[in-house]
């Protein structure tokens, strides 16, 4: 992950579904080098709560809050307008969306929810921020995967709810994670050279 530099520098960074977990621990992290930290959260009322945790352990209050539900992708390109609006550079994006165990069902724009959640989402919002972070030299992207992920299997298909017969709806995620490797080792090769790096890490489960 990029190294800030000394207090009082102007970095930015912002990780989503940062309300617990991986999430949380990351921008908890960046907080205490004197980032600016958003965090993209689709619980307002959970984002906040996190918001004033990681404040009172940092003394950080550049770290804001900002809604964000992947598994919409209006509300990700809505998500985007306001950050190239706001932000003149992004230096960290950390892609780690983990939804697991969502009943099945298909979004208002036809994408089957845990897929759209886990991947589809964060993979329009880092297409639609590369600009900026190109900008932002040097800038990491980071995809929060899994080791479960080597018990998925890819089927575009399966972003529209299709062809998911053969599935338990346990294993959604694991598709979902494979999809965020795949997806990261691809945008990696592309960046080679960009002074921009895209990495992915697996956690246990």
């Amino acid at each position: 992950m990029h190294r800030l530099q000394a207090p009082g520098d102007r970095n930015r960074g912002f990780s989503l579904h940062t309300v617990n977990g991986i999430g949380k621990m990351v921008a908890t992290d960046l907080a205490r080098r004197n980032a600016r930290v958003i965090l993209a959260c689709r619980s307002k009322e959970r984002g906040q709560k996190a918001l004033t945790e990681i404040r009172e352990q940092t003394g950080n209050r550049n770290v804001t809050l900002a809604i964000l539900d992947t598994s919409s992708l209006s509300s990700v390109r809505t998500f985007v307008e306001r950050i190239l609006q706001e932000e003149k550079r992004l230096d960290i994006l950390v892609n780690n969306a983990g939804a697991s165990g969502l009943p099945h069902s298909i979004t208002p724009e036809g994408f089957e929810k845990t897929f759209a959640t886990n991947h589809l989402g964060p993979f329009l919002l880092t297409n639609l921020l590369l600009d900026l972070m190109k900008h932002s030299l040097p800038s990491r992207i980071v995809f929060v995967s899994s080791f479960i992920h080597t018990k998925g299997v890819i089927n575009i298909k399966h972003l529209k709810g299709e062809e998911l017969h053969d599935l338990h709806i346990s294993e959604y995620y694991n598709c979902t994670k494979l999809m965020n490797l795949v997806c990261s080792n691809e945008l990696a090769r592309r960046l080679e050279g960009s002074g921009s790096i895209c990495v992915f890490l697996n956690h246990t489960n």
